[in-house]
């Protein structure tokens, strides 16, 4: 089992609308943040390189309160996949080698966080 925990929250589907349509590049120096906020994360814990596809992510994503909506929340997902395939703990994020998603999301008032990992898929169902 691979798992890794990054601090804090990531940017939500509003906030990188907004930042689309307010600057020219700006959504593009976000995304490269965030992505490297997981990359950062992944090293911290020891993240192993997955050798093993297709894989499945289980996806905890502790908020402070419930004031955000669970799509604006869970597009981050985006940030944390091309992440993991830049720093190269997962060869691609295509469907060949990602088959699943799991979304929980939680509250956390004390320590926001996003908790994920990552499990091979043993039977591919389709």
């Amino acid at each position: 089992m691979n798992k890794f925990t990054i601090n804090g929250r990531l940017i939500g589907l509003n906030e990188y609308t907004k930042a689309n349509r307010t600057k020219s590049y700006l959504a593009n120096k976000i995304k490269r943040y965030q992505e490297e906020i997981v990359i950062l994360s992944a090293r911290s814990c020891r993240l192993e390189k997955v050798r093993t596809y297709p894989i499945g992510l289980k996806i905890k994503w502790y908020e402070q309160n419930a004031k955000r909506d669970i799509d604006n929340i869970t597009f981050a997902v985006k940030f944390i996949l091309d992440g993991l395939v830049k720093s190269g703990y997962i060869e691609n994020d295509s469907q060949r080698y990602v088959k699943s998603i799991e979304h929980i999301v939680c509250i956390d008032r004390e320590k926001p966080r996003v908790e994920i990992e990552i499990k091979e898929i043993i039977k591919d169902e389709c």
